[in-house]
């Protein structure tokens, strides 16, 4: 089975704008101008981003985890009264001034396996991200595919309307003058001038239309003013001579469950989860530490000789390398009752490991039923448009033998002008039925 995307966007960016459409004036929103122009500067897509980063440093701070910890430190003490003096060992009641300098490190030998897990917890956690922020990308491109194809339909069908009135105010102008003639009567007159007037609210509602479907996309994309021009598609490229019934939604469904960024996003939250109950059981287990530490110590009392009050001081440098102290340990932490911490703590990881196998099954869910909805709809919908295609074919033909009546004086205006009014709606209904199709074919997954 041919493997395709759920994603409207590679239909119509592909499909229905070819790459040499791409190529135009500045002033001209094309599809992918669009769609690159939202990657760049929209919110949602920038958070994403944000998120992905984040989660990518706490895989470094995982990894990080597994070398042992090094600090440092110093300190400056001034000693007033009487005080312990640990260069001399003795009690003094002197002031004086005493510096510290001491590094310490700490390696964990064994913690239950949990720095290496949490590696393989961070590590989903950033897949996941991933996929997240194509989910992201996918719904802000869809809903951008969405309100342009609102604006060319919009832009259409006023295009029909517009036909369809210039065509009603010849046909006002012959009756009009067959009527100074006497040829008809005042009556057909006000009725085809009547069907003059509700065809023109029917041109300034498409102007309406057009226009909060040009402020709907401007806003979606961040743009400035209340007029966008973009670009009229070849749709000759599209197939709309058939629906390809040999993929069925379950066929679609199992593709889109290997595909869909939702789903894998959702995958990898849940083994991410799983990695961090494994990490906290690991809190069951004893904790062996590897230490080592260097300190040394400068006093303002130590003299040279010791016996002798006026001897001098030793050097700083001096003391620093005799007092000058190692430490290397071994500690074993053994958990025996902590308050039921850890306990709580493994719990607290099962639930949301459960939570977030049914946020899975959700997803899977949620996926199975859009996609048999939307199968379903594409569907209807080729149905509807072949249908309104044979009806604009019966029409079309009607009215040009309508036409030819009313040219040859055989009908009046006023029953020509129901046929050219059934023959534009029909070529309405037309238009509505193929841009639904071709955008329900888009995200229909056929």
């Amino acid at each position: 089975m041919k493997s395709k995307t759920v994603v409207v966007l590679i239909l119509l960016s592909r499909l229905l704008f070819p790459a040499h459409l791409f190529a135009q004036a500045s002033d001209i929103w094309s599809l992918e101008r669009c769609l690159d122009h939202a990657r760049e500067n929209n919110i949602a897509i920038k958070k994403g981003e944000l998120a992905v980063q984040s989660a990518k440093a706490n895989v470094i701070q995982a990894w990080a985890g597994l070398f042992p910890s090094v600090n440092g430190s110093l300190s400056e003490s001034f000693n007033f009264g009487l005080r312990f003096d640990p260069t001399t060992m003795l009690l003094n009641d002197q002031r004086y001034s005493t510096s510290a300098i001491s590094a310490s490190s700490q390696f964990i030998i064994f913690n239950g396996l949990a720095n290496y897990y949490s590696i393989l917890q961070a590590k989903h956690n950033y897949k996941a991200s991933q996929y997240d922020i194509q989910q992201v990308i996918e719904d802000v491109s869809l809903n951008i595919v969405n309100l342009y194809m609102q604006v060319l339909f919009a832009q259409d069908r006023l295009d029909i309307v517009t036909q369809q009135v210039g065509l009603l105010q010849q046909q006002v102008e012959r009756t009009h003058l067959m009527y100074e003639a006497g040829s008809v009567n005042k009556s057909t007159l006000l009725s085809i001038e009547a069907q003059l007037a509700t065809q023109e609210l029917t041109k300034v509602n498409g102007e309406n239309a057009l226009a909060k479907a040009k402020l709907a996309l401007i806003q979606l994309l961040n743009l400035d003013g209340f007029d966008i021009q973009i670009e009229k598609p070849d749709f000759s490229s599209v197939r709309m001579d058939e629906f390809n019934e040999s993929e069925t939604a379950q066929s679609i469904y199992l593709t889109a469950l290997t595909i869909r960024p939702n789903i894998l996003g959702k995958e990898y939250r849940a083994k991410a989860a799983r990695k961090a109950l494994t990490v906290a059981r690991g809190s069951y287990y004893p904790q062996l530490t590897f230490n080592a530490s260097i300190s040394t110590i400068y006093s303002g009392l130590l003299k040279q000789n010791p016996l002798d009050p006026n001897s001098p001081v030793v050097s700083f440098f001096d003391q620093l390398q005799r007092n000058n102290a190692q430490q290397l340990s071994f500690g074993l932490n053994i958990p025996l009752f902590n308050g039921l911490q850890v306990r709580t703590a493994v719990k607290q990881s099962k639930l949301s490991y459960q939570n977030a196998l049914l946020d899975l099954q959700n997803e899977q869910q949620t996926l199975r039923n859009t996609i048999q909805q939307v199968w379903a709809d594409a569907r209807a919908a080729f149905k509807t448009y072949e249908a309104n295609l044979k009806n604009l074919s019966a029409l079309e033909e009607n009215y040009q033998y309508a036409q030819q009546r009313f040219e040859a004086n055989m009908i009046n205006s006023v029953d020509f002008n129901d046929a050219s009014i059934r023959f534009f709606n029909a070529r309405t209904e037309l238009l509505i039925s193929q841009y639904d199709y071709i955008f329900k074919q888009g995200i229909g997954l056929l």
